[in-house]
């Protein structure tokens, strides 16, 4: 499989920044470049990870007195996924007030946000965002820094330039509105819930299968991007193999065509480890991106991610812009 290459001195097996693969760089001037956002990317800026997330749900109701002290001591040692859905449960049973502040637990660090602008290196990219995560990073991100409007030199006159797409990036969370039709550019899409709206939140084991049951929203436009797109999947760990799984079970890809991608951190001194795992989702369609994080930490993913926005975005257009830049010269 061929890739076009960062400029990159290292001759090491696993480079700092590895090669951005051919593939992404054709999606991404097709418009057809989505990228799933996990817990891993939020928690570089000091997001909580999905653990820790539960735990802090948890304390919360142990500190507003709806469980006592053993209940807290038992439920705690549940897996994530499980512990939200029995605390949701017990929201449920006990009465909303005083609500929890999901928004405030969800919340980054504010130097590390400073620190490491992963989200804003990420919208760069100008692709189609679609996002398993709670939080509002990457939506503060698309209000205050839209992309300017692209500009072709060619163009020479003023029905030409009325082709020229205006981009405005929306956010949507709501089930209703997780459609197909808003795949576009710089649209970022929760695919369960946002704490802008806590209705929305998917946490229950009930909350997913109602989610997507079949011919849902939410179930046909997850076929239609592992069917369609290429996907690059950033900042899912072992928290979330469970969602990604599930996630990918929708794609009807053929066995050894590689269409879906990866980043994944790794030690290098771990390459039978990644061997395995490699083998295992490339039966899923997904090839495994290794990138390093022996020296610099999980944090690396931020360099990864911004030197990679120096290759995708300046090449990322619109789905239908080149189609739409013949018809118009043809016209004329």
């Amino acid at each position: 499989m061929k890739h076009m290459k960062v400029k990159n001195n290292s001759k090491k097996n696993y480079p700092d920044i590895p090669p951005v693969p051919v593939e992404i760089i054709k999606a991404s001037s097709q418009g057809r470049l989505i990228v799933f956002i996990g817990a891993g990317v939020s928690r570089i800026i000091g997001c909580p990870s999905w653990q820790q997330f539960a735990d802090k749900v948890l304390r919360y109701l142990y500190e507003t007195k709806r469980i006592n002290f053993h209940e807290f001591e038992n439920l705690r040692k549940l897996d994530p996924r499980k512990l939200l859905s029995i605390c949701k449960q017990i929201i449920s049973e006990k009465g909303p007030n005083p609500t929890p502040d999901f928004k405030k637990m969800l919340s980054p660090a504010k130097e590390l946000s400073e620190k490491y602008k992963i989200y804003e290196n990420l919208f760069s990219w100008r692709a189609i965002y679609v996002t398993t995560n709670f939080d509002e990073c990457l939506d503060k991100v698309a209000l205050e820094k839209r992309p300017p409007p692209l500009r072709m030199k060619h163009f020479e006159s003023e029905e030409q330039s009325k082709i020229e797409p205006e981009i405005s990036s929306k956010l949507i969370w709501s089930k209703e509105k997780l459609l197909v039709s808003n795949l576009n550019q710089s649209n970022v899409l929760h695919l369960h819930g946002s704490v802008i709206d806590v209705d929305s939140l998917i946490m229950t084991t009930s909350d997913y299968l109602n989610h997507y049951k079949p011919e849902s929203e939410p179930a046909v436009m997850l076929k239609e991007i592992f069917d369609s797109y290429t996907v690059l999947f950033v900042g899912y760990g072992l928290e979330e193999y469970e969602i990604l799984e599930y996630l990918v079970s929708k794609t009807s890809c053929i066995k050894g065509t590689l269409q879906h991608f990866m980043l994944y951190p790794m030690f290098k001194e771990e390459k039978n480890l990644f061997d395995f795992q490699k083998k295992y989702y490339t039966d899923l369609g997904i090839e495994l991106i290794p990138y390093p994080i022996g020296e610099s930490g999980y944090e690396h993913l931020n360099k990864v991610i911004e030197e990679w926005g120096k290759i995708i975005g300046p090449v990322a257009k619109p789905q239908g812009f080149y189609e739409k830049v013949k018809l118009i010269d043809e016209v004329i």
